[in-house]
């Protein structure tokens, strides 16, 4: 192979990798507020019945007495996913202040700081995110059932 062919070769692999490492860049938070959110429960109870109606061809008078238990199941799962979000940021400080027991005064102070960054940095990302997820703050109330 030539020396410019391969000089050519080898700008066309870097500038597709480029491309590529540049579209990851952008479309990855697009991608995981899209995809990686949980639907809100209005959505899953809606979703469910269409395809209870679809698949098992619901008389009305069925889809009427469905509807209800559905609604009031995915409001339950609402209220599992923010008892579990509660339970999971207990047993973090629990840990946190584990940690910090074993840590000097010094090593204290800066975790402490570190502890500030990462809340911060969540708190920002949650304000950056809340208008185009699906999920809900858990200091948010369960939805009312549809």
């Amino acid at each position: 192979m030539s020396k410019s062919r391969w000089l050519r070769v080898t700008l066309y692999a870097l500038l597709i990798f480029v491309a590529g490492a540049v579209t990851g860049t952008l479309l990855a938070p697009w991608l995981g507020r899209t995809f990686m959110q949980p639907p809100q429960p209005k959505q899953l109870a809606e979703h469910m019945l269409e395809r209870l109606q679809a698949g098992l061809q619901l008389t009305t008078e069925q889809t009427a007495k469905i509807k209800p238990i559905i609604a009031a199941t995915s409001a339950d799962m609402e209220t599992v996913r923010r008892e579990t979000t509660a339970r999971v940021h207990e047993r973090l400080a629990q840990t946190n202040a584990q940690i910090s027991a074993l840590l000097t005064p010094d090593q204290k102070v800066q975790f402490a700081k570190m502890e500030e960054e990462h809340r911060r940095r969540m708190q920002e990302f949650r304000e950056q995110h809340h208008h185009h997820h699906f999920g809900l703050r858990p200091d948010q109330p369960p939805p009312s059932p549809p």
